[in-house]
């Protein structure tokens, strides 16, 4: 009979920085929770301004899709953070506890190097936005950065708590 190996405990800096990566994790998800919230408002206003006052605004769909950009971007490292992606796990779960244990760690290796690469070619391509001001093509332009800018913001924000998966296994994370 084999003993379960146990983690190790993290050093208090590693603690430290998942503290303020989880602050910063939350927040964003509130954030995307607002976002949320906006869009039913703006939608609501919407459809009383057009149906009951024949006076429907040019801006609301626009701000909704810049809403929704933040809704989705900003909650996805949350998502990330409590392990709440969906998953097929069948072979995972098969695994012995050690082997689990690796896989888990490879995955999560291989999802922080995939969030790294749409981290980097989201980000060019937002300063692409920025550096050759292009605009939305919407009844009142704004700058496409605007809402580009939130985009390479969720993946890194993920890929740092898919590595923090990497450094900090499972047991020692706050859910």
């Amino acid at each position: 009979m084999t003993a379960r190996k146990q983690h190790r405990p993290a050093p208090a800096i590693l603690k430290g920085m998942a503290g303020i990566l989880d602050q910063v994790t939350r927040l964003s998800c509130m954030l995307s929770g607002v976002a949320l919230a906006s869009i039913l408002v703006l939608t609501l206003k919407e459809v009383a301004m057009r149906y009951f006052f024949n006076a429907p605004t040019t801006w609301a769909n626009d701000v909704n899709q810049w809403f929704f950009a933040l809704a989705v971007m900003l909650v996805m490292p949350e998502i990330t953070r409590t392990n709440g992606h969906i998953a097929i796990s069948v072979l995972v779960d098969r695994l012995s506890h050690g082997k689990k244990d690796v896989a888990c760690r490879v995955i999560a290796i291989l999802s922080c190097l995939l969030c790294m690469a749409a981290f980097y070619i989201t980000g060019m391509e937002t300063l692409r936005q920025y550096q050759f001001g292009i605009t939305t093509m919407w009844v009142s332009p704004i700058p496409k950065w605007w809402i580009s800018v939130v985009i390479p913001f969720g993946f890194l924000l993920s890929a740092l708590q898919f590595f923090r998966l990497v450094v900090m296994p499972g047991s020692e994370r706050e859910e």
